[in-house]
């Protein structure tokens, strides 16, 4: 097994024209509770049973400690501790009293054990199409109208599909449809369907 990796385009803020690139993991997904408990399973003498409780546990343990502001090691692995953020600028001592301090992310410092473990990952170019196809935004509006002449909705995966588009690209064109007026989301915000605003696609 390797690491699949693709270049993607470097944001130039300078503007200058100049294009750079660098490299990024290809992620198909994720591995479950149940399969880590499965394999541990079978490298050990634990049950998968076992296993799962352990980690979900072990979960509640880390979130209960980092809650008092601990740092957790876990041997061979890393540390894991809290960042914090603050939404107003503090320029004074007088702006702390009253600042709002709020929780970020969850971080996580690598041991060298698993650095040393990864340096012997082998790299493969990704056989897989990660990049969007260029299209642009009349032309998004074209494919979305012969869509909505044939169907009546369309979600993010099927509009990625129809506009060849990468996953985060389809989410930023259909946040920008929608705060256009020319989308509308008609079902939950964890399961969205959209339908075209009056005006548009043809309805």
């Amino acid at each position: 097994m390797a690491i699949n990796y693709e270049f993607f385009e470097t944001p130039n803020p300078t503007g200058d024209g100049t294009k750079t690139y660098h490299p990024r993991v290809v992620s198909y997904g994720s591995i479950s509770t149940d399969t880590l408990a499965k394999e541990i399973q079978d490298a050990c003498t634990l049950t998968r049973a076992d296993v799962k409780a352990v980690l979900v546990s072990l979960a509640d343990k880390m979130a209960q400690y980092l809650s008092y502001g601990q740092k957790i090691h876990l041997e061979g692995i890393g540390y894991i501790g809290v960042s914090l953020k603050c939404p107003k600028k503090i320029s004074n001592k007088e702006d702390m009293k009253h600042a709002p301090v709020m929780f970020k992310a969850v971080t996580f410092r690598a041991d060298e054990e698993l650095k040393q473990k990864m340096q012997r990952v082998k790299m493969e170019r990704s056989s897989v199409r990660v990049h969007s196809a260029q299209i642009s935004e009349e032309g998004i509006d074209r494919k979305l109208t012969e869509h909505f002449a044939k169907e009546a909705i369309i979600t993010r995966s099927s509009f990625q599909h129809l506009c060849n588009l990468c996953e985060s690209t389809a989410y930023r064109h259909i946040k920008r449809l929608v705060e256009e007026g020319k989308l509308q989301n008609v079902s939950t915000p964890h399961n969205p369907v959209y339908m075209p605003c009056e005006g548009w696609y043809g309805k």
